[in-house]
């Protein structure tokens, strides 16, 4: 029986509670700009998921932490618990 691939999306809000802008209108905590930020419940879920991946390449550890935490919870624990470590 072959198994068909599982999609999975990273819906969750990546917010760490520092809401506070740049000059750009980025926010310095979680890394969306003003817009994102205010239509995030509208989102759909792939336009959501697109977000996250992004941020999950820019942004600094709590950003990293909360949505790795969210995939862990939503598909198995022992996914990512090798990111962010060095393997030497």
């Amino acid at each position: 029986m072959t198994r068909l691939p599982v999609t999975i999306l990273l819906t969750a809000n990546p917010c760490v509670s520092v809401c506070k802008l740049d000059d750009d209108g980025v926010c310095i905590g979680c890394g969306r700009s003003r817009a994102e930020m205010k239509g995030w419940k509208a989102m759909a879920p792939e336009t959501r998921h697109d977000i996250n991946m992004r941020l999950l390449a820019t942004q600094d550890k709590p950003v990293r932490k909360r949505l790795i935490k969210a995939l862990r919870k939503d598909i198995g624990k022992d996914i990512g618990k090798d990111i962010g470590k060095d393997k030497r």
